[in-house]
């Protein structure tokens, strides 16, 4: 591992590891709140964020079965490698890191809409900067996820948009030769009954046509 990381160890058979600009949050956040608490718990907040987007990832490359190799998290990003995956499978990828933090905004807005913590003296006091990285800086972070720039997951997320369109051309494509050879939108079992009743009815045909053919023989 170089200098500039951390490592923090293996975490459901994953290593991870830490750059140093994952630290440069708490500076930034101490000159937002400007309190040494608001900053500690905020920090400790956008840290989970970005273990949360990386694990996003890592839910789906399981689902998929798919080698996660290491997770390196920096300073407003993360990076989860992984093995071998498909045009499909990296665009599933991408979006679940986004659902992760998606997931994480949901039920923060709900606990800052749903909740009355201004009684709360002590509860707001932990609750706010936590909701400020989970709403706020969570908004940003995911926007910045999207872009489809550099090491950022927006490049594979995005080509979701010509796959569904190659998708729903192949689909078009597939219907209308269905339209013109029914046979091909059969199932493998299906085209078998047909193929046995074909040959069955083909044989009685064949059958019959026999029998005819020496009666007429007969009467000759």
């Amino acid at each position: 591992m170089e200098q500039n990381y951390w490592q923090l160890g293996t975490w459901g058979r994953i290593p991870v590891s830490m750059h140093w600009t994952v630290l440069l949050i708490f500076v930034w956040l101490y000159l937002y709140f400007w309190d040494v608490l608001a900053t500690a718990i905020a920090s400790a907040a956008f840290f989970f964020l970005l273990v949360a987007h990386e694990f996003g990832h890592v839910v789906a490359l399981r689902r998929r079965k798919i080698a996660v190799e290491s997770i390196a998290l920096y300073g407003i990003h993360g990076k989860t490698a992984y093995g071998y995956a498909s045009q499909k499978d990296e665009i599933l990828i991408a979006w679940a890191g986004v659902a992760a933090q998606l997931a994480i905004l949901v039920l923060a807005l709900v606990v800052r809409y749903s909740l009355d913590l201004a009684s709360h003296p002590i509860v707001l006091a932990i609750a706010r900067p936590i909701l400020v990285v989970f709403i706020n800086l969570n908004i940003v972070l995911m926007i910045v996820a999207l872009l489809p720039i550099g090491p950022f997951d927006g490049r594979a997320a995005w080509s979701a948009i010509p796959y569904l369109r190659g998708a729903a051309r192949r689909s078009a494509k597939k219907r209308e030769e269905i339209r013109m050879f029914p046979e091909k939108g059969l199932s493998p079992e299906k085209r078998r009954e047909l193929e046995e009743s074909s040959s069955k009815a083909a044989a009685d045909l064949l059958g019959k046509f026999s029998r005819k053919t020496d009666g007429r023989k007969e009467d000759a």
